[in-house]
């Protein structure tokens, strides 16, 4: 399982020039709608793309400068969808103080349940992605 994929491009490119690329080449009758997500202030964060029920594909820019960042990428990884709760900043601890040994194993499972659902198909609609997005990416001049 990768969760992430990362394309080296020739170019640097801006979130607003992710989603006009992909309102531009994107099909959205064989492989999916997609849709943004905006920070508070209304700028855009995030191109998403459907996994599953709890999972997304998220893409966004990375432009080359700093230390440890020396090339242009587009990224897309997995992310817990917006209607789901962000497992990092729940703490799970709380939750368990007061329950009992069932409470407990049911919770366990349902966390078991989420890996497994990002490891299998989220991790295959990321695979889709990837490769539809490579294709266009190509075509369009954009890899290095």
């Amino acid at each position: 399982m990768k969760g992430r994929q990362v394309f080296v491009i020739n170019r640097t490119m801006t979130l607003d020039d992710v989603l006009k690329f992909m309102e531009e080449h994107w099909d959205r009758e064989t492989m999916s709608e997609f849709g943004t997500r905006r920070k508070s202030d209304g700028t855009l964060e995030y191109v998403v793309l459907p996994a599953t029920e709890n999972w997304d594909i998220i893409i966004y820019p990375k432009a080359a400068g700093g230390l440890f960042n020396k090339e242009n990428k587009l990224v897309l990884s997995a992310a817990r969808s917006l209607h789901a709760i962000d497992p990092s900043k729940v703490n799970y601890a709380r939750f368990f103080r007061d329950k009992d040994t069932f409470d407990r194993i049911k919770d366990s499972k349902e966390a078991i349940d989420l890996n497994k659902e990002m490891m299998g198909p989220c991790e295959d609609a990321l695979q889709e992605y990837t490769g539809f997005m490579k294709k266009l990416l190509e075509e369009a001049g954009y890899l290095k």
